[in-house]
């Protein structure tokens, strides 16, 4: 009973408004940035990988290899992220980032994520372009349209994609 009086002078005492959930967006303040707000549909996808596409029969790849890019979302002293839509195909190079994150959204193809690991079969002295590393000890995961991949700073990782596929994806590139 005398925990009923108490609920009620309670009641009674601390209105529901003043109980009741705070606005957790009060305070923000706007500011306004009309350039950084985007909005690519299908069909500007489709310019972007036709674009591409015409890019890599060119044989603008990077180092010699099936791997075209084009910035989407520029990097900018204001953002810590930039958005880069990447078309490849066959082998590319492991790769590591000491202060930048990856996410991966799979937009057109598939193939073969590898994470983690070490890097193997890398020449000091020889360039970029003549090299073929691989990894060990990774973990590989089967990718394909939909698929959404993070992978930490500091961590070794490759896409591939068997010799006459190619993959298709949108790359956010978050900086520490």
């Amino acid at each position: 009973m005398r925990f009923f009086s108490f609920f009620l002078a309670s009641a009674c005492l601390f209105p529901a408004s003043s109980v009741s959930a705070q606005d957790i967006f009060a305070g923000i303040p706007v500011e306004p940035r009309p350039s950084d707000y985007i909005h690519w549909n299908a069909e500007e996808f489709e310019g972007f990988k036709s674009e591409l596409q015409r890019s890599l029969r060119e044989g603008n790849g990077i180092w010699d290899t099936d791997f075209v890019y084009l910035n989407a979302l520029p990097q900018a002293d204001h953002r810590p992220h930039n958005i880069q839509i990447i078309h490849r195909s066959g082998y590319t190079q492991p790769e590591i980032h000491e202060l930048k994150w990856d996410i991966y959204v799979i937009l057109d193809g598939s193939g073969v994520a590898r994470i983690g690991g070490e890097r193997v079969g890398w020449v000091n002295g020889l360039p970029p372009e003549q090299q073929h590393p691989q990894l060990e000890g990774f973990k590989e995961y089967q990718v394909g349209v939909g698929d959404i991949i993070h992978v930490p700073a500091r961590e070794w990782h490759q896409m591939l994609t068997e010799p006459n596929e190619s993959i298709t994806y949108a790359l956010i590139n978050v900086f520490e």
